[in-house]
């Protein structure tokens, strides 16, 4: 859905019997500060005091599928 237009409702359909979970996802994904911090810290081993300042700003971690 990147480029879609808000203002278009028929590109926004899927979300409309979305549960929380996925409304948040779509507010991290959109988020350049997100973004950015999550490719930052992706390559971090999990032990890294980053990795935990992520998870404390942010609340959930997505990685990446191998």
């Amino acid at each position: 859905m990147p480029g879609a237009d808000w203002q278009v409702q028929a590109q926004y359909q899927s979300l409309r019997h979305a549960i929380p979970a996925e409304l948040g996802w779509e507010y991290l994904r959109r988020n350049r500060r997100y973004r950015d911090e999550q490719r930052a810290v992706a390559a971090l081993p999990p032990d890294d005091p980053r990795q935990a300042a992520f998870a404390r700003r942010w609340g959930p971690r997505f990685r990446r599928r191998s």
